[in-house]
């Protein structure tokens, strides 16, 4: 009987010391984690359609919940290095995929296939494939303008929801006239530069070294198929079949009851002002929740990381 309480203490103790030094590996590796956007060698791909594939990162302990984190135009998932692995100290998952025709992911050179609805066709594929649920998600301008079309359809896939100049537009909106530029410009201009949009749409002024990475990706002038397209892409005329598929999906936005909010700049952007509160309004999940106003223009990742990083910690982390 002795030998076997012995050996039962000895069993638990062993147990106890392997989980305990675990839990250690994992901090020491947190503590010390390094993510290098600058290169291929931690990213993976997945296939979302023939011949397409999109890269992504993922960090963090497969266990831990999950944040998703969508970039939009012009960038890739270089715009969340100041973020990320915050949010992987904090025992997150943290997903950051580009989105097709971005970053490290395939740009195909077909401009056929440049659709709104094709962008939401190789995000759900991107998330089925990795089997995501329980999502708490963070999405900026276009990743936010497709991944509300998913919450819309597919609401129980997501725990807590952050959006920022993110809208399903209904063709009925009114466009100002500095959107329209920014259309031509993207669609036309010979020294169309995605470092540069990066660096006008920042209060804070980008080096070049960082205005140079985010033009990196775009070596060919097919590349640039995808970020020259997205712009023209929001629906600006009620008969559009994007501007009528988003004015369904709105209804059914409408019914999200789970954690959503705002963050937003306060630059006045008139193509993205009023945005925030319309979703606040409408959204059923955003009602009594904590929405946020920075001292930032459209590009809050660049302009306000920390902060932002504080937000999405505190929202993925309350109790709902």
């Amino acid at each position: 009987m002795t030998n076997s309480i012995t050996t039962y203490l000895t069993i638990i103790i062993s147990f106890s010391l392997c989980l305990a030094s675990c839990d250690n590996a994992r901090k020491t590796q947190q503590e010390g984690l390094t993510i290098d956007f600058s290169t291929k060698k931690q990213y993976e791909f997945i296939t979302v359609d023939k011949d397409i594939k999109m890269a992504y990162l993922d960090i963090g302990n497969s266990n831990d919940p999950i944040i998703l984190l969508l970039h939009g135009e012009p960038n890739n998932s270089f715009v969340f290095r100041n973020i990320a692995p915050f949010l992987v100290k904090q025992n997150y998952r943290v997903i950051i995929p580009d989105l097709v025709g971005f970053g490290y992911s395939d740009k195909p050179k077909n401009p056929a296939i440049i659709t709104y609805s094709n962008q939401t066709k190789w995000l759900n594929t991107f998330i089925d494939t990795l089997k995501l649920e329980n999502i708490n998600l963070f999405a900026h301008d276009w990743g936010g303008m497709i991944s509300l079309r998913i919450v819309a359809e597919r609401q129980k896939l997501f725990n807590k929801v952050a959006v920022s100049y993110s809208y399903l537009f209904e063709g009925d909106e009114e466009i100002p006239d500095s959107f329209i530029g920014f259309i031509n410009y993207a669609k036309n201009a010979p020294t169309f530069s995605p470092g540069n949009i990066m660096d006008w749409g920042s209060k804070i002024k980008l080096p070049d070294t960082i205005k140079a990475k985010y033009n990196s990706p775009f070596q060919h002038p097919s590349d640039y198929n995808f970020v020259r397209k997205f712009p023209s892409m929001i629906p600006t005329e009620t008969d559009d079949p994007e501007a009528i598929l988003n004015k369904e999906l709105n209804k059914k936005l409408k019914q999200f009851t789970k954690p959503f909010i705002t963050i937003w700049g306060n630059n006045q952007d008139l193509m993205w002002k009023g945005k925030d509160s319309l979703l606040q309004k409408n959204i059923t999940g955003a009602k009594n929740q904590k929405h946020y106003i920075l001292n930032s223009d459209h590009f809050i990742q660049e302009d306000k990381p920390i902060a932002l990083r504080n937000i999405l910690i505190t929202f993925f982390k309350e109790d709902s």
